[in-house]
């Protein structure tokens, strides 16, 4: 290989995700790499020229603006294609965070080829990470942060031929959205819009798989975190209001005494003494 660079990260094996090794380089006519096995997920990127990439008795012809993913403990053999160099850059990481990432992109052995024409961006990607190889912490989270803005920059190229997520997946994301964010002013719109969706397709969508309305789960998960708080802490009705995105107390009042039938500090009363009458009771032996 010639105009070699490259830098073999650490392993932390307790952790979920880490660089194992990133570089660029150029392979001449005749060279060779492989048959190789490894132990992590390495994503190849060509910048010039053709290569030849072999895996599950499949040859795959590339050129510059595609790229191909080796999955760990797979055989593969790559070489140049033609009588002229080609050049690459590439990023290898492990652990079970770099495989969910892989799955999300659609990456696997039985399809390990991507096309990008953002190959640029790559590029700068790989530089920085290069650029930032000392083993301190400061340069340890540029790395991640950078190997994160990779598979981001490879995300925006493929999510228009990706399937669409399912239904239940769509579901899911917003119920936890939902539950993260209840101390935000929250409609429809706005999450709709963070999910990049159709905001009526959310509604119809959401209502048909769960029987109610975004709404009324918004003010469910509302009510259930406000009855939480009040069993479980000392805050005030106002810091409760807040914490579970209402603006003035008063609404809160309005809304849990229309779901529970009695108003928030009443029941607070009631639940604190119930706990002391239980804890009053002769414990049976």
């Amino acid at each position: 290989m010639d105009k070699i660079k490259f830098a073999a990260m650490p392993t932390e094996h307790e952790n979920r995700l880490y660089l194992t090794t990133i570089g660029e380089a150029k392979m001449m006519p005749g060279q060779v790499c492989g048959p190789r096995v490894r132990s992590y997920c390495l994503l190849h990127y060509i910048t010039k020229g053709k290569c030849k990439f072999q895996v599950n008795g499949m040859t795959y012809h590339l050129q510059a603006g595609q790229g191909f993913f080796i999955a760990p403990d797979f055989e593969t053999r790559y070489e140049t294609d033609g009588d002229e160099p080609w050049g690459y850059i590439w990023v290898g990481a492990a652990g079970e965070e770099m495989k969910h990432l892989m799955h999300v992109l659609g990456l696997s052995q039985a399809n390990p080829i991507f096309s990008c024409h953002q190959g640029e961006r790559l590029i700068h990607c790989v530089h920085d990470m290069l650029q930032h190889r000392q083993l301190t912490l400061t340069d340890h989270y540029f790395r991640m942060s950078t190997l994160y803005r990779f598979i981001a920059i490879l995300s925006e190229e493929r999510q228009v031929n990706q399937p669409l997520a399912s239904v239940n997946s769509y579901i899911a994301n917003v119920m936890t959205y939902v539950r993260h964010h209840l101390h935000e002013h929250m409609s429809t719109a706005d999450i709709a819009a963070t999910m990049n969706l159709n905001r009526s397709y959310l509604s119809s969508l959401f209502r048909s798989q769960t029987g109610m309305t975004l709404r009324s789960y918004i003010q469910l998960c509302r009510m259930t975190r406000a009855k939480y708080l009040l069993e479980s802490t000392h805050l005030s009705i106002a810091s409760i209001a807040e914490s579970c995105g209402y603006e003035k107390s008063d609404s809160l009042n309005r809304t849990f005494r229309k779901t529970y039938g009695i108003g928030p500090a009443d029941y607070r009363k009631a639940f604190l003494a119930d706990q002391a009458k239980s804890s009053r009771k002769p414990h049976e032996s």
